[in-house]
């Protein structure tokens, strides 16, 4: 489900983001998404109009379909819940880190920080072609061979979502802070709030040395930003 805060906040934001950030769930495990279902209960018509108008742009620039779900306009408050379906060959999962791999954050650089909530925002605006073409690296590197341990940066950010999948892998990691991908300027997020913050497109990959190089040269080719 979504942020209240956010919702209530920034609704049209709030329903592109819900679905911007399945379809980055199901790329962070290798696979490529199918379809979207959601819940959506407004206290009215109104309410619901901008929600909606935000996962339809979502659903359009990521070539994924709503399907299917359920609307209500006569709910004592706002709220939202996306589900989605996909297909994988081979996977990348939170399971799978191991003692001496490489850490790989990579992250879109090319975005804003949104005003209120701790949130990147690398996605609105941009050519549906190139948001899906960066989308395709993760199973392309999936398939290849090169990666098959991950998750993609949620709201815990870089340091929450690493000790997400440390503690399903069972291993432990060095994070070094400096050597994060960030935003640079008189605008850019203090390190802190950067650590913390939720990218439209972020993966951390725990990857095995010798494959290392081949997966930074993929985020490179796409104009992301990584570093090991």
């Amino acid at each position: 489900g979504i942020w209240p805060a956010f919702l209530e906040g920034d609704p049209r934001f709030a329903g592109y983001s819900a679905i911007m950030v399945n379809i980055s769930d199901i790329h962070a495990m290798g696979g490529r998404p199918i379809a979207v279902v959601d819940v959506v209960w407004g206290t009215s018509a109104g309410a619901l109009e901008p929600v909606w108008e935000g996962m339809v742009a979502a659903s359009r620039a990521y070539g994924v379909p709503i399907v299917g779900g359920h609307t209500s306009a006569r709910s004592p408050y706002n709220a939202l819940a996306v589900a989605i379906a996909g297909r994988a060959r081979r996977l990348i999962t939170s399971f799978a880190a191991r003692p001496g791999d490489v850490l790989v954050a990579a992250i879109d650089l090319r975005g804003t920080m949104h005003a209120e909530h701790p949130f990147w925002n690398a996605s609105t605006g941009v050519d549906p072609a190139r948001l899906r073409g960066d989308l395709e690296v993760l199973p392309a590197l999936a398939e290849a061979g090169l990666c098959d341990a991950g998750k993609d940066i949620s709201m815990g950010g870089v340091a929450g979502t690493l000790l997400m999948l440390l503690e399903t892998s069972g291993v432990g990691a060095v994070l070094d802070v400096e050597a994060v991908p960030r935003p640079s300027g008189a605008r850019a997020p203090s390190l802190p709030r950067w650590l913390l913050a939720f990218p439209s497109y972020g993966f951390l990959l725990s990857v095995r040395p010798e494959a290392a190089g081949e997966v930074l040269a993929a985020f490179a080719q796409r104009g992301i930003a990584s570093a090991a």
